[in-house]
């Protein structure tokens, strides 16, 4: 079963726009050991809200500052400059061997940052080795990037769980859990809709999980600097990242 969210009418570029802010969701359902969600996650109302203020400035701006061409061009790509519409990297999550990790250990790093859970299907995956052929092409500079894996899931994702999802991926990938209210707190500063639901059958550990796609990148010194669509080619995602690093 797949859950939609009712998006609010607005003009082909806002819309486009949203769906690369977080907007574009995903459900489907999950089984995994672990605790069963409480209650759900915050309403994905309050957050698309949120992401709507921002579409609106970013169009703005837009409109204010190019023609027609340079509008036509931006929808064109999957990788959108968003200096200045988001905020800087910041967050205090839960990592491998119950150590904290928050945007100090990432500093004088391009961050690679993409929420999901590890028990995804499809999506989640299929973004993970993306990421990882990206860091690949890089080659010798691929030690200033650092892939981010943020759980959606806190109930069934503990941080030895996600180590061992992200390494199978790249082996200095890091990835990070925390309690509902941590996970909430960070989705929300980077306008990432997500929700749980509540199990629909007896089994506690079996249930959908909905989240937005999207991969959040930030510079050296944790700017968030682009977002780009999970289904952005690995070659311009490298060529993006590229171009932060020189």
């Amino acid at each position: 079963m797949h859950i939609r969210f009712n998006l609010y009418r607005m003009s082909g570029m806002a819309f486009s726009a949203a769906l690369l802010l977080g907007t574009a969701l995903v459900a489907v359902p999950a089984a995994a050991s672990a605790s069963a969600p409480s209650v759900s996650t915050p309403a994905a109302a309050t957050i698309l809200a949120a992401t709507a203020a921002i579409t609106g400035a970013a169009d703005t701006q837009q409109n204010h500052d190019d023609a027609d061409a340079n509008s036509e061009a931006q929808a064109r790509t999957s990788i959108h400059p968003i200096r200045g519409f988001l905020p800087n990297l910041r967050f205090s999550l839960d990592g491998f061997q119950d150590k904290t990790v928050t945007e100090k250990n990432l500093e004088g790093k391009v961050v690679l940052l993409f929420f999901g859970y590890a028990s995804c299907p499809d999506i989640c995956p299929t973004t993970m080795a993306q990421l990882s052929q990206v860091v690949s092409n890089l080659g010798d500079q691929a030690d200033q990037v650092q892939i981010v894996f943020v759980s959606v899931d806190p109930h069934r994702d503990t941080p030895d769980i996600l180590h061992a999802y992200v390494s199978a991926f790249n082996d200095h990938a890091i990835g990070l859990t925390g309690n509902e209210r941590q996970i909430a707190d960070v989705a929300r500063r980077y306008r990432v809709a997500y929700q749980i639901e509540e199990p629909t059958s007896t089994d506690p550990d079996s249930y959908e999980v909905t989240h937005a796609r999207g991969i959040y990148i930030f510079d050296q010194k944790g700017r968030a600097r682009l977002l780009a669509s999970d289904s952005e080619s690995v070659d311009s995602l490298t060529a993006s990242i590229r171009e932060l690093l020189s």
